[in-house]
């Protein structure tokens, strides 16, 4: 408890969903990973990537409202989805995805950035 009260919350923010988003880009990896050849490793390996996401994304909210910081790890963790998707597994969006996707990502900077302008 001690270390989500008066450590991890003197990490920048920024850090903080960066390492959070890597841990649930980690686990959607594994996860594929799982879902291609069911080892029972890649499963408890999935699962261990979304609980080091939850272990540095729970501290943000000490420091920022739920909106805000599901917003920004929300951008990060999609581009990284996205690299993994299309570089990793070589996955194929058709153009009605593709236009989707660039519109969710267009939605989102708007919302990060809005209480910013």
């Amino acid at each position: 408890m001690k270390l989500f009260i008066e450590i991890l919350p003197k990490l920048p923010i920024y850090l903080l969903l960066i390492f959070s988003s890597c841990g649930v880009i980690a686990g959607d990896y594994f996860a594929k990973l799982w879902s291609i050849n069911t080892k029972t490793s890649f499963l408890f390996l999935a699962f261990l990537g979304y609980i080091i996401s939850s272990f540095f994304y729970i501290p943000t909210l000490l420091k920022e409202g739920l909106i805000v910081t599901s917003i920004i790890w929300s951008l990060i963790s999609i581009i990284g989805f996205l690299f993994i998707g299309f570089v990793v597994f070589k996955e194929t969006l058709n153009t009605m995805q593709i236009i989707g996707v660039c519109v969710g990502l267009v939605a989102l900077v708007i919302l990060t950035i809005a209480d910013y302008v």
